[in-house]
């Protein structure tokens, strides 16, 4: 069945959620500008957009800083029997360095050991601007789309953002019984004590004893005002699924 466009973004979307680590591809500074790969970690802001924490040591940091043009592969292949049917994309994009506090939060949630080097001097966060994107969802299944296809916009961005931290003080207070509901309904995942680490318009983010789950929604959110609402669908569902 063909791919159609609207489709590859919503999966790349997922994808790119879901994500903790990527290879990224930069041009070498000391090399006449060969490729070079690197295995780095990343989180998403609240656009979708890709953000890190490299030391300014690195070589890809330091690539990054003679020429910002960059590719970054977000897979998950490895373990299916034949990788080539497997889901990825790649992005396409420039990566800068960024001040904006709230990146670290966004980062630490997913990556909590990277506060301790965090503060070091030479480590600084980056984010990337994605001009284009490619997704494959296996053979014949392939779509190039507009880096601003994957995104939200600056406003619900800012609200999700705004609300993020009082939304996961209220789940973790108040509703733990749901968040275990989404990890062991919703997700298949064992335990208890889960801690939602993370929300905005695409899913949610849990962690418990440093495993990280993501549960993403069924379709985007374009405002705050609809969090409640799926968030109480998302427990109904999942107490059907237990009875």
């Amino acid at each position: 069945m063909a791919l159609t466009k609207s489709q590859a973004i919503t999966h790349s979307c997922q994808l790119l959620r879901a994500g903790r680590s990527a290879a990224l591809s930069t041009a070498l500074a000391t090399h006449d500008g060969w490729p070079y790969g690197s295995f780095i970690t990343y989180a998403t802001d609240q656009t979708g957009a890709p953000v890190f924490l490299f030391s300014d040591l690195s070589d890809h940091a330091r690539n990054l800083q003679a020429d910002n043009r960059a590719s970054m592969l977000v897979e998950h292949t490895a373990q299916r029997k034949n990788p080539q049917t497997g889901p990825r994309v790649t992005l396409v994009g420039k990566i800068r360095k960024t001040s904006d506090p709230a990146l670290a939060g966004r980062f630490f949630s997913r990556h909590p050991r990277a506060k301790m080097y965090a503060g070091f001097q030479d480590f600084n966060f980056y984010r990337m601007t994605i001009e284009r994107a490619h997704y494959v969802g296996g053979f014949a299944k392939a779509v190039w789309f507009r880096g601003r296809e994957l995104l939200i916009g600056p406003e619900p961005a800012l609200a999700f953002a705004e609300a993020e931290a009082d939304i996961i003080a209220h789940m973790n207070s108040d509703h733990k019984d749901a968040v275990d509901l989404y990890a062991n309904g919703l997700l298949k995942r064992r335990g208890s004590n889960w801690q939602m680490v993370g929300i905005d318009c695409d899913g949610i983010d849990l962690a418990k004893d440093g495993r990280l789950a993501r549960l993403p929604f069924a379709q985007r959110l374009s405002s705050v005002e609809e969090v409640r609402k799926t968030l109480v669908l998302l427990a109904k569902e999942a107490r059907n699924l237990n009875k």
